[in-house]
C-alpha cells in the first residue's frame, strides 16, 4: 500500500522495451515480446512525435501531417506522377488521394491529365504551395533541431548509421516473400460460401 502523500505508479503503456532482450533476441525471437518490435518502437515514436512536435507547427499552418509530407515531396520533386509520388512517400493510396485532394481544394498544388496515359495525371506545387512550405520550414527545422541536439553528437552519428542500415534491409525484403492479401481475401470468401 502506498504511503500517505505518496502517488500510485500503475504500468507504462505501451510497455517499455527491454534492452536485455536487444541484445540477445535469439535468433528466432523467442525471447522478444511485443513492445520489442522494431516496428512497434518506430509507430510508438512516429505517433508521439506528430503529437508532440510536428502537429504543433503543422496546427499553426493549418495543414496536416499527410498534406506536409506530400507538398516536401513535391518542393524537390515535382512535377511527378501520381505513380510516382506514392512511391517516393511510401503512402498508401488512400492517404495519398486524400492529401491531394486537400492540397488541390486549397490551390496548393495542380493537377493534370498525363497525356500519354489517359487514368495517370502530372501533380505540381503552385506558388501558393511553395509559400506556405517556406512559411512552415523554419518552425519545423527548430523543432527537429531541438530534438536532435538532445542527442550527443555521438548518439546523432549511431542514430543515422543503424536507420540507414535498417531501411537497406528492409528493402532487400522481397514482398513477394509475403502471402498476398487479395489472395488470402479471396481464400476467406471461398472458404465462407463452401461453409
Amino acid at each position: 500500500m502506498a504511503s500517505k502523500g505518496s502517488k500510485t505508479v500503475g504500468p507504462t503503456f505501451p510497455p517499455q522495451a527491454s534492452l536485455e532482450h536487444w541484445l540477445d533476441p535469439g535468433e528466432d525471437g523467442r525471447n522478444l515480446e511485443v513492445e520489442d518490435f522494431l516496428s512497434m518502437r518506430f509507430a510508438n515514436l512516429s505517433a508521439l512525435f506528430h503529437r508532440k512536435v510536428t502537429r504543433k507547427y503543422l496546427l499553426t499552418h493549418g495543414i496536416g501531417l499527410p498534406e506536409w509530407r506530400t507538398m516536401t515531396i513535391l518542393v524537390h520533386h515535382a512535377p511527378v506522377t501520381t505513380r510516382a509520388l506514392r512511391g517516393i512517400s511510401e503512402m498508401d493510396k488512400g492517404q495519398m488521394s486524400r492529401a491531394l485532394a486537400v492540397l488541390s481544394e486549397r490551390g496548393l498544388i495542380s493537377r493534370e491529365s498525363d497525356e500519354t496515359h489517359m487514368l495517370r495525371e502530372k501533380i505540381d506545387i503552385t506558388a501558393a504551395g511553395h509559400a506556405l512550405y517556406r512559411r512552415i520550414m523554419p518552425d519545423a527545422r527548430r523543432s527537429q533541431a531541438t530534438m536532435l541536439l538532445s542527442l550527443t553528437a555521438a548518439e546523432r552519428k549511431a542514430l543515422h548509421s543503424a536507420l540507414s542500415k535498417l531501411k537497406a534491409v528492409v528493402e532487400d525484403v522481397e514482398e513477394s516473400e509475403w502471402p498476398d492479401e487479395r489472395s488470402e481475401s479471396t481464400g476467406r470468401r471461398k472458404t465462407a460460401r463452401a461453409a
